[in-house]
């Protein structure tokens, strides 16, 4: 069996378990962390779209760093993208009234209960497929900016060039089309067109091939994420 090497592009604390079943399955494992979740400097702006909503409306948040923004919510339901982000919403007391069948934008948008508006906290490069499915059902979409992400690889960038230019089989895991540019300004179109690239969804495929058109890929559905949606 010929050697394989994953290069996982999330934080750490993301990539547990899909680390250790790489792992277990025999590959080699290298963290090149590419986006980054960075507060903003108020809050204010969020909070005020908060607590405009009504008893019947939503709060949708989509991960884990948009739930550490939310403070409270004191009226409205809160939706989360998936059940990371359900525990994070709790731990911070605030109760969570829905949660899609997959940790999914495109998953959370068609099934979310119906409501005349759905306030989306998200990054400030937030895809554009979940407001698009909520208005199509007739939703009133507002969005606020909750938290900023950074994309930029941050670690040991020559050992994943060493990886990709050597012999083992390269797989690189890459979470979203802001991945995707820091991955491949850090490391080079070139080499990284020796690897194949692994996406969570339509969105970071397309990135991918915009950006490596030469690049094996493929979705695999078991690492979505939606750090920045």
């Amino acid at each position: 069996m010929k050697a394989t090497v994953a290069i996982l592009t999330r934080q750490p604390e993301d990539n547990v378990a899909l680390r250790a079943r790489l792992e277990a399955d025999g590959a080699r494992v290298i963290e090149l962390p590419c986006v980054r979740a960075e507060p903003l400097e108020s809050l204010s702006a969020l909070a005020a779209e908060i607590g405009r909503l009504d008893a019947d409306d939503w709060l949708v948040v989509t991960s884990r760093a948009g739930a550490d923004a939310v403070a409270c919510v004191a009226h409205a339901r809160v939706a989360a993208v998936g059940e990371a982000t359900a525990a994070r919403l709790r731990e911070r007391g605030i109760a969570v009234a829905f949660v899609p069948s997959q940790p999914r934008g495109e998953r959370l948008g068609h099934e979310l209960p119906a409501a005349r508006v759905a306030l989306l906290a998200r990054s400030d490069r937030a895809l554009e497929d979940l407001p698009e499915i909520l208005r199509a059902r007739g939703f009133d979409v507002r969005e606020v900016i909750a938290y900023r992400i950074v994309a930029r690889a941050e670690g040991d960038v020559p050992a994943v060039r060493e990886a990709l230019a050597g012999p083992e089989a390269a797989f690189v895991y890459i979470a979203s089309p802001s991945a995707v540019e820091a991955f491949v300004e850090a490391v080079g179109a070139d080499l990284c067109a020796h690897a194949e690239f692994v996406a969570p969804g339509p969105a970071t495929a397309e990135a991918v091939r915009a950006r490596v058109p030469a690049a094996r890929l493929r979705t695999e559905e078991e690492m979505i994420h939606v750090a920045h949606r």
